[in-house]
């Protein structure tokens, strides 16, 4: 599903879907199952293999005499919403392992003993950045540092370093777990640690924005013959592992409804919905570059200026604050990701090791980071980005704004 703006800059048709009036029954062939042209939907058990065979646990494809797309409550939304659900529940439980407390002496600590997030598989970012970003403390991130040992073994004075949406995240769902343990203390409301408190929080927070996202994203479908494609995304085995490892969630339920909003002739909000991510994490900005070549081609750059004036003002907005008035706090998402070494699950580590840290295991200036990884990724985006322009600009029809 490619994101584009509507049907005059991307030259898609309009989805095909007749008046509403003008039902067409279409019989059924051998092994076709009766459909109907409002909307004439793709069936995935019939045109899907793995569809196809998981569809057996449950009676098997669709009926040769089933009429598709006239089910007025288990809609495709509702249905990928519900799995979506259970898909989040069972991302919570890998967590749970990581969530057990024993006692230390007259009261309850975490259980963190023995390398058990790494043992139980069930390791997120939200616990341990509770306590080494001064949360637990209850201050303003990007306000206050603190002190960590670095690479090279000496202490280094850090800050919060996430960008400002998903420190402030945090930090709401900070206040949110010290307000339940107000209540735990004052009225005996049920609770537990306050860093669990903390990592459940934040864990709703998450998954309600991956509903938005995974909405977003089957909306972007509507009209079209495939509104099960989004399935992929509700069904994918990275939500049980990841989804409560880190924040991305924000970022992607963003660049959902930037898309979404694109699609809908919404390029101002399109733009707010880029800029809001891009405040969260970076990625959501490189939407911009797509967009850009699609209305190059279509030659609608009003609308892609718009969108792009529109991101920039959001995220100086959100930004603008702590620019001004905490600006060390602030950089720290840009240094860190200047001085940080390679991450331990990036194919640069895989590398490193077989090659005994001679490739990308250089040492920057404050220890770990290495200049050669930083540039491989940078040549390899240039690359990808240089890929999708090909493609472009060189394909005979240009690229639909709906699967």
């Amino acid at each position: 599903m490619t994101a584009g703006y509507d049907d005059e800059v991307t030259g898609a048709p309009d989805g095909g879907v007749p008046d509403p009036g003008e039902r067409d029954y279409v019989s059924p062939g051998r092994f076709a199952p009766a459909t109907v042209t409002e909307p004439d939907r793709d069936v995935p058990s019939y045109t899907d293999p793995v569809a196809r065979d998981f569809s057996t646990a449950v009676g098997g494809p669709v009926g040769r005499h089933a009429l598709v797309g006239f089910q007025r409550f288990a809609t495709p939304l509702r249905i990928i919403l519900l799995v979506a659900l259970v898909f989040l529940a069972l991302g919570w439980f890998t967590k749970a392992g990581c969530l057990q407390q024993r006692p230390d002496g007259d009261h309850m600590v975490l259980d963190w003993q023995n390398n058990r997030p790494y043992t139980a598989m069930c390791y997120t970012d939200t616990v341990p950045l509770y306590h080494a970003e001064l949360l637990d403390k209850g201050v303003m991130p990007y306000f206050h540092h603190f002190y960590d040992v670095g690479p090279t073994g000496k202490q280094q004075l850090r800050y919060m370093e996430y960008p400002v949406v998903t420190g402030m995240y945090q930090y709401g769902a900070m206040r949110v777990a010290k307000a339940w343990e107000n209540l735990h203390e004052k009225f005996g409301v049920p609770a537990a640690l306050e860093v669990v408190l903390f990592f459940n929080v934040v864990a709703v927070g998450l998954a309600l924005l991956w509903l938005v996202g995974i909405w977003a994203t089957t909306r972007l479908s509507a009209g079209s013959r495939r509104p099960w494609d989004a399935m992929l995304m509700a069904l994918s085995p990275l939500v049980i592992a990841q989804i409560f490892t880190n924040f991305d969630a924000i970022a992607v339920a963003a660049l959902a409804l930037a898309m979404l909003a694109w699609a809908r002739r919404r390029p101002v909000w399109a733009g707010v919905a880029i800029g809001f991510g891009a405040a969260a994490k970076l990625y959501p900005a490189f939407l911009l570059v797509v967009l850009l070549m699609l209305c190059l081609r279509a030659g609608r750059l009003r609308s892609w200026g718009s969108a792009a004036a529109t991101a920039v003002v959001t995220w100086l907005v959100l930004n603008l604050p702590l620019i001004l008035f905490a600006r060390p706090g602030w950089w720290e998402f840009f240094h860190r990701n200047t001085i940080r070494p390679v991450d331990i699950d990036s194919i640069y580590n895989v590398i490193s090791s077989f090659t005994g840290n001679w490739v990308f295991g250089g040492v920057g200036p404050d220890g770990g980071a290495s200049t050669v990884a930083n540039i491989a990724t940078l040549i390899l985006f240039l690359c990808v980005v240089a890929g999708v322009a090909y493609v472009c600009f060189t394909a005979p029809r240009r690229p639909a704004s709906r699967s």
